[in-house]
Order: C-alpha cells, then structure tokens, then sequence
C-alpha cells in the first residue's frame, strides 16, 4: 500500500473512531454521559468509566501506601456490586437510571479494580480469583440476558 493510501485510510480510521475516545456509547445511548463542551466543541464522557478510571487510582494508591489492609476483601468483594446492580437495572429493566449513580458506583468499581488486581499480582490469593470468577460469571449472564 502506497504511503498516501495508508495515511488516508488511517484518517478514515481514526475519524471514526474518535467519537469513541471518550465514550464507547453508541448515539442512541449517550444519556449514558456527561456532556462536555470545550473550546465549542462538544465531547461525550461515559459516566460509569468517569469514575472507574479515578477509583483504580485510588484503589492502587491504597494497595502501594497499605491503607485500611484489613479491610481489603470486603472493599474487593463488595464495591463492584453496587455497579453491577445498576447496570442490571437499567439495561435489563425499564429504569434509565442517572449519570451521577453511574459515576459514584464506577468509582466504587474501580476502587476494587484498583485494590485487588496488584493484590493478586503480587499473592495470588485464590480468594481474590473466585471473586473474580464469580463477578464475571454474573457479568456474562447479564450480557446474555441483555441480548436475548
């Protein structure tokens, strides 16, 4: 492929993918986010993964400084759950639900994220994989659900 057709079909690609950066919602679903204008441009920013990207900072923050250890498996075990049940509700249910539930819970999630995944890194505790398993298993049934 010359090099001109190779920069053109990467500005195609890129072109279409860019409404995407921020938000990996499709139009139809963008009451999912926060809606941003900057420099009278306006960007879509998803409201779950608003807060899981800043909650997987902390949560690596509290595993590198060892705040709160003791309280490390209820933290991994239970802070996705508010997330998920959310998800569940609003995409299997008729509830729409809002950007600020979305937000706060995707910071619970990625606390969790943040916490238990250098926590299974660095001791490989089975507890923490069966979690895992048991979260994604839901997760999958959910996206199941959803698509029937």
């Amino acid at each position: 492929m010359p090099p001109t057709e190779l920069r053109r079909e990467l500005r195609r690609g890129l072109a279409a993918t860019a409404p995407y950066l921020l938000s990996h919602h499709a139009a139809a679903e963008r009451h999912r986010c926060h809606r941003l204008t900057v420099g009278g441009r306006t960007l879509y920013l998803c409201a779950r993964c608003s807060g899981v990207y800043p909650g997987i900072v902390l949560g690596l923050a509290a595993f590198l400084l060892g705040v709160g250890r003791g309280a490390w498996l209820p933290v991994v075990a239970l802070f996705p759950l508010p997330a998920l049940a959310d998800w569940a509700v609003t995409t299997l249910g008729e509830r729409r639900g809002t950007n600020a539930r979305r937000t706060a819970t995707g910071a619970l999630l990625g606390v969790a994220y943040g916490l238990a995944l250098p926590w299974f890194l660095t001791t490989r505790r089975p507890l923490l994989l069966a979690v895992a398993v048991g979260y994604a298993s839901l997760a999958a049934f959910g996206l199941w659900a959803a698509s029937e």
